[in-house]
Order: structure tokens, then C-alpha cells, then sequence
């Protein structure tokens, strides 16, 4: 089977860096657990061009931006002993090379890098599980009968429960269902 595995705040914890990039610009202090809706931007009044700058910034400070948990290279190695293992990442073109970066500092091995345009659904994608924080990608996903992880974070909580998704809290509960989901050899 093939897993598509997002970068944005399943393998990286980004918004960290983007909140410090806006209070920069803005003077505005927010907290991670205050980003509650997919498109947050919209409510703090940024147009979308400025939403992505700010991301672009971020992508700039690389260094900066911590993972969203320990071990996160032998927790892909894992997965990547089950499955190939795709980074599939909705970003744009010019924050590839920046993230590619972070990957490797990281030690993050996967077979391809994919990037999708930003706001492109990653569900009509040929991949047998997805693993994602969307809402939009995992439920698209699903609703392709395709397997579908949702990495929690504050801006999926309203996200309605359905019976092809799992929500995990990590990417080793993440591991522990694609293990599940893989068949048994004889």
C-alpha cells in the first residue's frame, strides 16, 4: 500500500513559527490552541495572499520550526517498513526547497516528495492511506473509501465523527493503525 503523509502540523509543527511570524508583523500575540477553525486566517481579517506570505516566512526559518513529536524519523521508518511512504504537502513551490530541508534535518526518509497547489484536495491522489490534519483532504479521503488518519489539532475538533476516520493524537497511534490495517502475510 501507498501512505500519503502530509508535512504541516502532522510532521512539523509549523503554526508554532507562523504565530511568532504574524506577532512580528501584526503585534497580535496568538496561541496555537487559539487556531480552532481550518481557515483561520479569514477570521483574523488576512486575505489569503497574506496567510501564504506568512507561511512562506515560516518555511523561511526552517530551523526554527520544531516537530510535533519526539521521534518522529523512527516512527516514518516504521511506516515506511510496512508501506511506501510518500510526503504529500499542499504547499508552494517555493517553500519545496525549505521543507526539504527540514526533512532531511529531521533525518525523515520517504520514498517521493509530492506537492500538490496549495488548496488542491490531496484525495484524488492514487493512495491507499492518507494521514493528514485537513479535515478537507481526510474527509475527501474517506470519502473515496480510501483509509484516513486525522492528525488532531485545535483546527479539527469540529470535525463530525465518521466511520472511516481515525483521529490520532500522534503518529504512533497513526503506526499502530496502518499496522492494524496491514494484511497478514502466510
Amino acid at each position: 500500500m501507498k501512505i500519503a503523509l502530509d508535512v504541516d502540523s502532522v510532521l512539523a509543527d509549523v503554526i508554532v513559527t507562523w504565530l511568532d511570524v504574524y506577532r512580528e508583523s501584526s503585534g497580535r500575540s496568538l496561541k496555537k490552541a487559539d487556531v480552532n477553525t481550518w481557515n483561520f486566517w479569514k477570521t483574523l481579517g488576512l486575505t489569503r495572499k497574506q496567510f501564504e506570505d506568512i507561511f512562506t516566512e515560516a518555511w523561511v526559518r526552517w530551523e526554527r520550526i520544531p516537530p510535533t513529536e519526539n521521534n518522529l524519523a523512527g516512527t516514518v521508518k516504521r511506516l515506511r517498513r510496512l508501506h511506501t511512504v510518500d510526503i504529500v504537502t499542499g504547499r508552494t513551490l517555493n517553500t519545496v526547497p525549505d521543507v526539504k530541508k527540514w526533512l532531511s534535518w529531521q533525518n525523515i526518509d520517504y520514498e517521493q516528495f509530492v506537492r500538490v497547489p496549495t488548496y488542491t484536495l490531496k484525495s484524488s491522489l492514487e493512495y491507499d492511506i492518507f494521514i493528514d490534519d485537513s479535515p478537507l483532504n481526510i474527509v475527501g479521503a474517506a470519502d473515496k473509501n480510501r483509509h484516513s488518519i486525522l492528525y488532531d489539532q485545535p483546527w479539527n475538533q469540529d470535525m463530525e465523527p465518521h466511520p472511516v476516520i481515525y483521529r490520532v493524537k500522534s503518529l504512533v497511534e497513526a503506526a499502530d493503525i496502518v499496522e492494524k490495517l496491514t494484511p497478514q502475510k502466510p
